[in-house]
């Protein structure tokens, strides 16, 4: 059972619907529950960053989605966080909200046309964010999937796990040779060096690079590799071609017929101090050579599934725009950048806060993935950034959130007080296009329109000029 919905929606659930109760019964289990104790209690759930409770948004303790129950109707409403997710019988997908629909024809024999959902703008930011090279979406038919999120996603988190070095751990290896160097083992010895002829059988525990994690990744790249709409991936760069490769070099004792063990093997959440990307490397590993198992009637109440934190790849996607141009990007989870609250350190007062985008001090932007209606800016949403033009004893602050309507730069006004002044950006995301490609040109003269129109606060803060609407 299969529910389509977007962010920052809300769906009613109507009495009228075929296992509306079951339905209910198996969403219940997730909804309203936050994040961070989801991701706890089910290990197949992967959350994308996987670094999300450093967040600024504090995205670990807000929830998926809630249910709103009442005598006549149920309504599911959804918030930034997009993606796929599984408990029960039930699927829920929740697509971007600039999703749009796509009329192909269907294989039946009456050649009638279906319509599915292109999920256009999600491609395109983890695209834009993670570096993968998607010349078009390939896909089945049916709406994209679970599946073809995790195989596009793999290569990021091969790319990210392996940049830590290729991991090893101690392993039982058995020998039988004359350099005994371990514990002699007497039942293989006697059945394999009787007469004797100098060998000894023995074991002995060595690092190895071939060990179940290794072979878990390895049973990944070559599953991936019999997909024939996806295995592109693997060589889609230089540096994921040579992971790709190195693996293989150093699982010599791979073997398909292997891969149920290796699962089982791998059942236990992957946990080191130094090797830390590998964990998020195992969850999706595990989750593609699973993939048919999870997709249908999961018997437990454990939930699987990928999710993105949608206010996290906006701002991320947005720092691809700003970079070229000049913009800081200070980070909260790797405490980079920001500005100190308090301008005499004492104890218990080192707070630092981190505002989305800074260009010289002096003007400051904030990233808005939610609905923002009638050009109107949320009281927090509006103090957060007067905060950072105090701080920073900037000059402009501003928002940049998308809109299916058409770009828009505005000047919201000038400021009491310390003076400055307060701009509001939107970003159109194109709806009416034949194909991924038509998205991209499109998006991309967008894209140039807004950075050019962001670009021309510089001139703004040295002359004081009122910026005008496009």
């Amino acid at each position: 059972m299969m529910i389509v919905t977007t962010d920052n929606t809300s769906l009613i659930l109507g009495s009228n619907e075929p296992n509306v109760n079951k339905i209910i019964d198996d969403l219940s289990l997730l909804a309203s529950k936050n994040i961070g104790e989801l991701v706890t209690a089910h290990p197949n759930l992967l959350i994308f960053p996987a670094h999300f409770e450093d967040n600024e948004d504090d995205i670990a303790s807000k929830p998926i989605f809630e249910l709103n129950v009442s005598e006549s109707q149920t309504v599911l409403e959804t918030g930034n966080v997009m993606g796929f997710i599984g408990v029960k019988d039930t699927q829920l997908k929740i697509q971007s909200r600039f999703a749009r629909a796509s009329v192909v024809d269907s294989d039946d024999q009456a050649n009638q046309e279906e319509t599915i959902e292109e999920d256009y703008f999600l491609h395109y930011m983890l695209q834009k964010v993670l570096c993968i090279n998607l010349f078009d979406l390939k896909h089945s038919r049916n709406q994209t999937n679970l599946f073809d999120f995790l195989v596009y996603l793999f290569p990021h988190f091969l790319k990210k796990a392996l940049s830590q070095g290729l991991y090893k751990e101690y392993q039982k290896q058995s020998y039988n040779d004359s350099s005994l160097k371990g514990a002699i083992d007497v039942k293989a010895h006697l059945r394999q060096n009787l007469p004797f002829r100098g060998n000894v059988a023995y074991s002995v525990r060595e690092h190895s690079f071939d060990n179940p994690i290794s072979q878990l990744i390895r049973h990944a790249i070559e599953f991936i590799k019999q997909k024939p709409n996806l295995r592109d991936v693997l060589h889609s760069d230089s540096e994921t071609l040579d992971f790709v490769n190195l693996i293989v070099q150093h699982t010599p004792s791979y073997h398909v017929r292997d891969q149920h063990t290796i699962i089982n093997t791998n059942r236990k959440p992957f946990v080191h101090p130094y090797f830390t990307e590998y964990s998020g490397l195992q969850k999706i590993c595990l989750q593609i050579l699973r993939y048919e198992g999870l997709k249908y009637a999961n018997n437990d109440d454990k939930a699987h599934g990928i999710l993105f934190d949608g206010a996290w790849l906006w701002e991320e996607y947005l720092n691809t725009l700003l970079r070229p141009i000049g913009y800081d990007h200070p980070t909260n989870n790797n405490r980079q950048g920001g500005i100190k609250v308090y301008a005499q350190k004492f104890s218990g007062n080192n707070v630092r806060r981190y505002p989305d985008f800074v260009k010289d001090s002096r003007i400051i932007l904030d990233a808005k993935y939610k609905r923002m209606k009638d050009n109107k800016i949320d009281r927090d949403d509006l103090n957060q950034v007067l905060s950072y033009l105090f701080l920073y004893k900037a000059d402009i602050g501003g928002y940049i959130a998308p809109t299916e309507e058409n770009d828009l730069a505005l000047n919201m006004g000038l400021l009491n007080g310390f003076g400055g002044s307060i701009h509001k950006f939107k970003l159109a995301i194109p709806q009416k296009v034949a194909s991924y490609r038509a998205f991209k040109k499109a998006i991309a003269e967008n894209e140039a329109k807004l950075v050019k129109s962001i670009d021309e606060l510089s001139g703004i803060q040295s002359s004081n000029q009122p910026l005008m609407i496009i």
